[in-house]
């Protein structure tokens, strides 16, 4: 059956976004190599590249949402745009999160998975912001303490990994807590809705979604720095746990 000229126009608008978007990561790493051969490594810097990593971010997804392609609702992450010395978690539901959450979120630093961390190309980039390699938990105390330490936002996915679309929220991982508890730090927990399967576990990079991919973020409980003893650290990773587990799955009500 031919396509309808709408569904030739949504083809063309998500395949031309994949290249914008593309070359928006090249202008970022260019950006990133700067700042590497001209400043010296260390805390300036690294706040410097995490402001640039934001800009570049915001310049994707207003893209995204002037072609048509996104249609993302996270007003309310403005009240805590400016919050320091604090944990984020956030469910995970497709590869986009940590752009649309690194657009509002200046002061951000996710623990990122090894195989993006180690990238030459955005990997760089990650690299000179500060970001954390996700590793064992005695290996990611240390820079996650220290990114806490600058004044950052350290965010993780406690899902470790991306949920299949209309999936229920994987089994929510101890590490976030052991953070919190050894930094004394504030936990925000951060809602991701999204009807959209596009970047979910399993949906292929250059197959076109129903656009536009509809997003909503939200802010969920914030939970005071728990105490440095077991049944605190297990009642928040409970907590949490049910906060994922009764938020709207595939962002009902979009």
């Amino acid at each position: 059956m031919p396509l309808s000229p709408s569904a030739i126009s949504a083809s063309a608008r998500f395949y031309t976004s994949l290249l914008v978007t593309g070359g928006v990561f090249v202008v970022l790493d260019a950006g990133a190599f700067v700042l590497r051969h001209t400043m010296p490594e260390g805390a300036r810097r690294r706040r410097v590249a995490r402001r640039w990593l934001c800009t570049m971010a915001k310049v994707a997804v207003r893209y995204l949402h002037a072609a048509g392609i996104l249609d993302c609702d996270m007003a309310e992450l403005a009240a805590i745009a400016q919050r320091r010395n604090l944990v984020l978690v956030a469910n995970h539901p497709s590869r986009l999160d940590c752009l649309l959450l690194a657009a509002a979120l200046p002061h951000m630093v996710c623990v990122t998975k090894a195989s993006i961390w180690e990238r030459g190309v955005l990997g760089s980039t990650l690299r000179t912001a500060g970001y954390v390699r996700h590793d064992t938990l005695l290996r990611i105390i240390g820079p996650a303490s220290q990114a806490l330490h600058e004044d950052c936002q350290l965010l993780l996915f406690p899902e470790g990994t991306r949920s299949r679309a209309g999936a229920e929220p994987g089994p929510v991982q101890p590490g976030f807590a052991a953070i919190a508890q050894r930094t004394r730090s504030d936990v925000q927990v951060v809602l991701i809705e999204t009807p959209s399967p596009y970047l979910s576990q399993g949906w292929p990079f250059l197959k076109r979604p129903p656009l536009p991919m509809r997003y909503g973020i939200k802010l969920g409980p914030h939970f005071a720095a728990p105490k440095r003893d077991e049944a605190s650290g297990r009642a928040l990773i409970e907590a949490v746990d049910n906060c994922f587990r009764s938020s709207p799955q595939g962002g009902e009500g979009f």
